[in-house]
This record gives C-alpha cells, sequence and structure tokens, in this order.
C-alpha cells in the first residue's frame, strides 16, 4: 500500500502513539534504529489554505541513547507499513537517556 505524502494525517497516526516504529534507510531499506512515537501535535495554526490536512508533528524516541542525526528517512510500522522518506530532525530530548527525533509535516 503506498499512501500519498500530502494526505498522511495526525489521525493516521493518533492510534499507534506509544508504539514501535523503525527509521530505515530510503537507499537500500535497511533498519537504522527503532523509535517509539511519544508525542503527537496537531498544528492547524500552520496549515495552508489550500492542504489537503492539518499540519502536525510526531516526536520519536529512541529506546537507549543514539548518535544519529539529522537526516532523510522512511518510517516503517507493521499496520501503516513504509512512509516516506521525510527529512527528519534531532531535537532536544525530554528524556536525556533517549534520542529525540520529530517529523513536522505542514
Amino acid at each position: 500500500m503506498t499512501i500519498d505524502i500530502a494526505t498522511i494525517s495526525h489521525e493516521m497516526f493518533a492510534p499507534h502513539l506509544g508504539q514501535t516504529f523503525r527509521f530505515v534507510a530510503p537507499e537500500d531499506g535497511s533498519v537504522i534504529t527503532d523509535v517509539e512515537l511519544t508525542k503527537l501535535t496537531a498544528r492547524p495554526e500552520c496549515t495552508p489554505r489550500w492542504a489537503k490536512r492539518t499540519s502536525f508533528s510526531a516526536l520519536f524516541e529512541t529506546y537507549g541513547t543514539s548518535q544519529l542525526w539529522n537526516g532523510y528517512f522512511q518510517i516503517d510500522h507493521p499496520t501503516m507499513g513504509l512512509l516516506g522518506p521525510f527529512y527528519i530532525v534531532r531535537v532536544i530530548p525530554r528524556d536525556p537517556e533517549r534520542g529525540c527525533f520529530e517529523l513536522i509535516l505542514n
């Protein structure tokens, strides 16, 4: 199943909050790291009038420390499938023992 990136929504991710996703290398499909979806935030104030969805951000955290940095990754989930690639940035973690990454779709 292929999902149009322009239609990926906050509502699609919401049932999977707290679940494990994988960051995958778009070049060869290798798994980079497992991450937990820890926070979703709808951003209607950032949504263009012509958009097919409401803008949102998703926070993913590694299960331990990580040296991973910003980059283009695909996101894989057992029921959502493979999504992306997306440019995902490392942000200040809520827990210093975990790497924290943010995906923004607007």
